[in-house]
């Protein structure tokens, strides 16, 4: 199955923009600015996605997944908070032990994420879309412990934050080809 190539280039773009802010974190303490920078990154995506000319129905239907992302990670992120397996240490409100920038990058970045992808399932988007969520996910909670915005502990490594990553992905594209496709055409 071949690459869509409007999506081809959108993963080609948050790439960029990806390693970009990871040279960023890599390079300068930038502390807890960075989860409002990732907030408005996402509002940026969705406003660009939303731009294009999207149905009422379509939008219903990529603000479900990103209330779904975001119901998902307040789950994880509380239950392995619980066990002491991470902690954020810095935001302007938590919700039990969730950021509320996390909960909102979740919910218009899962929203974005879904009018952003292709309308027809192809094997080889997902698996490239699942990849660079994965290893981008991972490398930024990375770099979050490196400016002291978040630790790890009770043996939680980067490994299992990747395999949470791409398990999470996994799902969204389940939900987004299998669950939903109808409204998306």
């Amino acid at each position: 199955m071949a690459l869509d190539k409007n999506h081809a280039t959108k993963i080609g773009i948050l790439f960029v923009y990806f390693c970009i802010l990871a040279y960023i974190l890599w390079t300068y303490d930038v502390g807890y600015i960075i989860l409002p920078i990732l907030v408005l990154s996402s509002i940026a995506w969705l406003l660009y996605e939303y731009s294009h000319g999207v149905k009422q129905a379509v939008l219903n239907a990529a603000s479900g997944i990103g209330l779904f992302l975001m119901l998902f990670d307040f789950i994880v992120e509380n239950v392995g908070a619980f066990f002491g397996l991470w902690q954020v240490g810095t935001s302007a409100l938590f919700v039990i032990f969730v950021p509320i920038e996390i909960m909102a990058l979740c919910l218009i970045g899962g929203t974005a994420w879904a009018l952003a992808q292709p309308k027809k399932f192809s094997r080889m988007d997902s698996v490239l879309d699942i990849m660079l969520f994965s290893a981008f996910g991972t490398l930024g909670e990375f770099l979050l412990i490196k400016n002291g915005i978040m630790t790890y502990s009770g043996g939680w490594t980067s490994i299992h934050a990747f395999i949470g990553y791409f398990i999470t992905w996994c799902l969204l594209h389940y939900l987004r080809y299998k669950v939903v496709p109808i409204i998306f055409k």
